[in-house]
């Protein structure tokens, strides 16, 4: 009760370094934004970020944030609100504000290349604000029970941090080792948060188009274990529409093969 922050919250500041150097690395200037000012304001504030002025990096976000507030780059703004807000760097961190932001922008902007970033931090802030409330429980509780939690805990960070691995290996195109950092987040999770974020993942490098390995069967088998398995997860209902989709595309794909016998049968 008396420790400044939960192992899970210290380990969501790794999570938040590692991918705020990751995006502030790689992202371009955004060439849809309606106009440059707008463009100078982003890349001003992400450079304020790198600097840590992070009161002037939110002030950048939210004037563009201010003219654009249900268009594009509203959701570019949002994101860099919610990435200051998780900042491990930043005094006046506040995850509070942070999940409003990334809540904002799944609401709002659906369509943005960000939302669905957007959704892992809901998830992982969801996560870690649960785990910093069994915090207090645990300084009521007996030394076995407490024990277990922490180990509970610890599982948690090693999973989200094979997540981050395995978004980053995707990232990279190297879908078999983004699958393997999915496989152990599952295998230190089964049956609890982040274990449906890992299976989401998998299924999804299952259907990419640049996978080599593509597999339609199997991702459609990871997208029903989470509907199955993990029935309130955020992912549940995501889930269960790419159940049906990739049930939609096998029997199509089945039809097919079942007309080209039948020509091949008509020619001999």
């Amino acid at each position: 009760m008396g420790r400044k922050r939960s192992g899970a919250w210290q380990h969501l500041y790794f999570c938040a370094a590692a991918l705020i150097i990751f995006i502030v690395a790689a992202c371009a200037p955004l060439g849809n934004t309606p106009t440059e000012r707008e463009n100078a304001g982003l890349r001003h504030g992400r450079q304020l970020l790198v600097d840590r002025d992070f009161q002037g990096a939110l002030r950048e976000s939210r004037k563009v944030l201010d003219f654009y507030p249900h268009s594009p780059p509203g959701d570019a703004a949002l994101y860099e609100i919610g990435m200051i807000h998780v900042h491990p760097a930043n005094p006046k961190s506040d995850p509070g504000k942070a999940l409003q932001a990334f809540t904002r922008l799944t609401r709002e902007f659906p369509l943005s290349p960000r939302a669905e970033e957007a959704r892992s931090w809901i998830h992982m802030l969801q996560v870690v604000k649960k785990t910093r409330g069994n915090d207090i429980v645990k300084a009521t509780r007996g030394n076995d029970i407490e024990a277990k939690e922490t180990e509970r805990e610890q599982s948690v960070e090693q999973g989200f941090t094979h997540l981050l691995n395995g978004q980053q290996l995707l990232a990279q195109g190297d879908f078999q080792g983004a699958l393997q950092a999915n496989l152990e987040a599952l295998a230190l999770s089964p049956h609890d948060p982040p274990g449906d974020e890992a299976l989401f993942a998998m299924g999804l490098i299952h259907v990419h188009y640049a996978n080599p390995k593509k597999d339609i069967r199997q991702a459609q088998a990871l997208f029903a274990r989470i509907v199955k398995e993990f029935p309130d997860s955020p992912r549940s209902e995501e889930a269960r529409i790419w159940v049906d989709i990739l049930h939609t595309m096998e029997k199509t794909r089945q039809i097919d093969v079942e007309i080209e016998e039948k020509k091949r049968e008509l020619r001999r």
